[in-house]
């Protein structure tokens, strides 16, 4: 394969990706478990963790330094158009209705708070033994903990709703509405962290700040208030698609990641009827290009070498408990005191520990900044691996669904075709 030039190499590397991904995912749905485990384990058997230590040569000539910049471009747009039709998705469904704004603060802030300190706690001792980056000082490594260890992956939580019959039930549609809020803050929190590290300038950072704030606001307006779809006009495929590469290179300008424009595009999407439609048509071209982003988060962390340090293991045993212990007790108390029983209390706090994509997405733009070192990059990679694993035999334990709520199906959305996004997502 060596006397190939490199355009031939990408376009089987690609088609090698595609392929392998598919056939994970498929596993995946069979064993009930989101795609995107299957497809981010993928990403990460074609780098160095199993490709580059089995194969070298074929590992080289595949996704070598002349491929690996074309196929993480490709990502990059991929996960603009992922962030785009999940921010116009998320403002159109799921709402809580405007009696529950209340609850739906608190368990957000309950989500975001408690791995919060177990983030500050953990920054000090983290930077003391080198686990921090090039410019991962205390506090930026602490900024960046607070919001990686309490991000929740809103995408990975709509699926496992829909696939567990939970979207139609009051827990379901508070935890979907404070993940939307709780992302909105972790990535304002990104940008603390960056400026912490004096990566970005004050400008800068007000303008991610406002940003997320923004997107906040809206999401929870559009959460806390009924649907109001009106008819429109479609903008058309390849002029959203611009204004999609504008979003996400606007934000990059900033300093910050190519997905918070997508998401805060995709926010302020316009709630008409054909609008919405819209939003639909990027999806098989989100899920064809996300492979290419989780092949780039492969090549930058290697799991058998970072297995093999000695204190890793203890290293992701406690990022665990720092992220999802914290998480599931706090919920589940707001849970509680909020009126849900016992059990819808526990189920709360396991729908809030799913991470995956977004917590991937975070990870690597904190690594490629420097805010954390590679093997803390490599165990914060496994916890969000772990715990979205986790989440369905959770649930599962915790017995069937409650009906849902008979107020909220008068609502509720037509059932939509297979949905090849979220699939990914």
């Amino acid at each position: 394969m060596t006397g190939l030039d490199s355009t031939t190499r990408l376009l089987i590397g690609l088609a090698v990706l595609l392929a392998l991904s598919q056939a994970a995912a498929t596993v995946a749905v069979r064993l009930r478990q989101p795609p995107v485990v299957a497809e981010i384990l993928v990403g990460v058997a074609l780098g160095p963790s199993l490709l580059g230590r089995t194969l070298p040569g074929l590992h080289r000539a595949l996704f070598g330094p002349d491929v690996m910049p074309v196929l993480s471009g490709l990502g990059q747009l991929g996960l603009a158009l992922y962030a785009f039709e999940i921010g116009g998705r998320l403002t159109a469904s799921g709402r809580t209705g405007r009696q529950a704004a209340r609850p739906l603060l608190a368990v957000t802030a309950a989500s975001l708070l408690a791995p919060a300190a177990g983030g500050l706690l953990l920054a000090p001792a983290l930077h003391a033994h080198g686990l921090g980056g090039p410019h991962g000082t205390t506090a930026a490594l602490g900024a960046f903990l607070v919001c990686a260890l309490g991000v929740t992956a809103v995408p990975v939580l709509a699926r496992i709703l829909q696939d567990r019959g939970l979207d139609g039930t009051g827990t379901g549609r508070l935890s979907l509405a404070a993940a939307c809020l709780g992302d909105g803050a972790c990535w304002g929190l990104l940008a603390v962290a960056l400026r912490l590290a004096g990566l970005i300038g004050t400008a800068q950072t007000i303008a991610g700040l406002v940003g997320a704030v923004g997107g906040m606001v809206l999401v929870h307006r559009r959460h806390t208030r009924p649907p109001v779809l009106v008819e429109g006009r479609d903008l058309g495929l390849l002029p959203m698609l611009g204004l999609v590469c504008l979003a996400a290179a606007g934000s990059a300008a900033l300093g910050l990641h190519p997905l918070f424009g997508g998401l805060l595009l995709g926010s302020a999407w316009p709630a008409t009827r054909r609008g919405q439609a819209s939003l639909r048509s990027v999806r098989p071209m989100a899920a064809a290009l996300l492979p290419c982003f989780f092949l780039g988060t492969g090549q930058q962390v290697d799991l058998a070498s970072a297995a093999g340090r000695a204190g890793f293991v203890p290293l992701v045993l406690l990022l665990f408990a720092a992220a999802v212990l914290t998480k599931l007790a706090a919920c589940t108390v707001v849970g509680l005191r909020g009126g849900l029983g016992a059990r819808e209390s526990v189920r709360l706090g396991v729908l809030m520990n799913t991470k995956g994509l977004t917590e991937i997405v975070l990870l690597g733009a904190g690594f490629q900044a420097g805010l954390i070192g590679r093997t803390l990059f490599a165990a914060l990679v496994v916890v969000a691996l772990l715990t979205t694993v986790l989440a369905g035999p959770a649930l599962a334990l915790l017995g069937p669904p409650p009906e849902p709520d008979s107020g909220d199906r008068s609502r509720r959305p037509e059932p939509e075709a297979e949905p090849d996004y979220l699939r990914t997502a």
